[in-house]
């Protein structure tokens, strides 16, 4: 079906309003624990001109000790460079442009699978308002957010290869940009093998012209992508140790329902076409080709259900269109559609403003950074200029990223890079090829129960200053200050300079003391 362009139009500006007014800040500040680190590293890009955690070629994609994956900080530093907007601001303009690119992403990716423009505009409603899509693009800067932006466009470059071979460059472009993006780009190589599996499949049947009978093929479909899919469950791989599988299965549901939220209704009538489907197209095997081949990994939630909310979105438009098409009852279909995506809409709109970013719940570190901590900040960065330590992690790197004041957070990047401490002073191990953790870490990691900077940040928030172990880290990372935050008890370090150091900061949040 076709829109009129006065009709397409009108729905890009809903869907980018929409989209603009979901991510409208329902916080005072920036949220999450990921983007405080992503955040003072595109200030250290600001502020040295490079990346001084780039100590080896690997450190490009955060595949060597104390790096990170490189795309975000290098992109959120040269917006602000090139605006002049405070970081702060520049993070927020920063996720609601890729939210908003996202629903265009999306869009072309569903074109490339069908030229529908229902089908497409679904695609892009519902992918960019899906619940874990509308979380990691609104004021929390990850590089997760990134890499759920780029893998539609990625899906769509790779799909177009099929009529021609000019789109080879910019396919292999952006698989770079993933890789030096997250580690999620593993989750793209499926996309790759599963096109040329599917495409050789193809170029063989219409050379040998063998006819396999629909329903033969749809059962082994099915069959395969249960089988795959259960295995996990009964040998437990990828299973925590401290799960039952029962339990484990339990929340593998209860997380990608609240990642994909009511459309995962719809894209389960979608999969279910699609697998019962005779004569299948090209496009149709792709996408089962990928569900088969992902199916075990499913049970790896942490990282699967970035790219699950992709194919289960697409599996939805094509379930909603379907019932748009019922000749008898069309009425109540369409009623059925308008009230599925209300519900998908409000289910995500719940999420986002009074589930997920609440404010004022009653614990003592919120997942977005308070007034306390913001305004703390900003006295540092004008009074203070030495080294710094906090008895909380988490507002340690909070304020950090607000005060540029260099601090001993336990980041091993954030320390390396303001140098806080060397590459040198890491024992690295080489790993073998057939350890997970050369896949996920990268070929060189940090030998295992070795001191780092996460171990004296530790240590320093255990004993008192003036022990031995405290003046030794003190001294070793040059410390001028402690920084306490008064919603979390008091540890030996913070009992210690009560007694004896003077508070020069009390903000009801957050007190400062001088150790000199």
């Amino acid at each position: 079906m076709k829109f009129t362009n006065r009709v397409r139009f009108m729905l890009w500006v809903y869907i980018v309003a929409l989209n603009t007014i979901l991510r409208y800040p329902a916080t005072p500040h920036e949220i999450g624990w990921d983007t405080f680190g992503i955040h003072a590293l595109a200030n250290s890009i600001s502020e040295f001109g490079y990346a001084k955690w780039w100590v080896h070629p690997l450190s490009i994609a955060g595949f060597y000790p104390c790096s990170y994956a490189s795309a975000v900080p290098f992109l959120v530093s040269g917006i602000s460079q090139c605006t002049g907007i405070d970081m702060e601001w520049t993070v927020w303009l920063f996720c609601t442009l890729t939210g908003i690119f996202t629903a265009f992403f999306a869009y072309i990716m569903a074109g490339a699978i069908r030229d529908n423009d229902i089908f497409k505009f679904l695609v892009a409603f519902g992918y960019s308002t899906a619940p874990g899509v509308l979380n990691f693009s609104t004021w929390q800067l990850s590089t997760r957010g990134l890499f759920i932006t780029l893998f539609p466009l990625f899906i769509y470059l790779v799909l177009k290869l099929r009529f021609s071979l000019k789109y080879i460059p910019l396919a292999l472009l952006l698989f770079m940009t993933l890789v030096v993006t997250h580690h999620l780009f593993y989750f793209a190589i499926p996309v790759i093998l599963c096109f040329i599996i599917v495409a050789m499949f193809y170029k063989i049947g219409e050379h040998i012209r063998i006819r396999i009978p629909d329903r033969f093929i749809n059962i082994v479909s099915i069959n395969l992508s249960i089988i795959l899919f259960w295995i996990p469950f009964f040998t437990y791989s990828f299973i925590s140790e401290t799960s039952s599988r029962y339990e484990w299965l339990i929340f593998l549901a209860r997380t990608y329902v609240r990642h994909v939220g009511i459309l995962l209704i719809f894209a389960i009538g979608g999969l279910t076409y699609i697998l019962l489907k005779n004569d299948k197209k090209f496009n149709e095997w792709f996408l089962l080709a990928i569900l088969i081949s992902e199916a075990p990994l499913l049970w790896i939630y942490r990282y699967s259900k970035w790219s699950f909310i992709v194919f289960a979105t697409i599996f939805a438009g094509v379930s909603i269109v379907n019932i748009a098409k019922v000749q008898e009852n069309r009425r109540y279909a369409l009623i059925a559609i308008i009230i599925g995506l209300l519900l998908s809409l409000s289910f995500s709109a719940f999420y986002q403003h009074f589930r997920t970013n609440i404010i004022g719940r009653p614990t003592y570190n919120e997942r977005y950074m308070e007034d306390g901590t913001y305004v703390a900040a900003l006295w540092i960065k004008d009074n203070i200029d030495g080294n710094m330590v906090c008895n909380d992690v988490t507002v340690s790197e909070r304020i950090f990223a607000i005060s540029e004041v260099p601090m001993l957070t336990g980041d091993g990047t954030i320390d390396l890079t303001y140098g806080l401490t060397k590459i040198s002073d890491l024992n690295i191990t080489k790993v073998s090829p057939l350890s997970s953790d050369f896949y996920f870490e990268g070929p060189y990691i940090r030998t295992p129960h070795t001191p780092y900077t996460g171990y004296y940040y530790s240590l320093v928030n255990e004993v008192d200053f003036g022990s031995y172990y405290g003046k030794q880290v003190i001294s070793k990372f040059n410390l001028s200050y402690v920084i306490e935050n008064e919603d979390i008890g008091d540890n030996p370090l913070v009992k210690s300079v009560h007694r004896e150091k003077d508070n020069i900061y009390d903000n009801a949040k957050i007190k400062i003391w001088c150790l000199d």
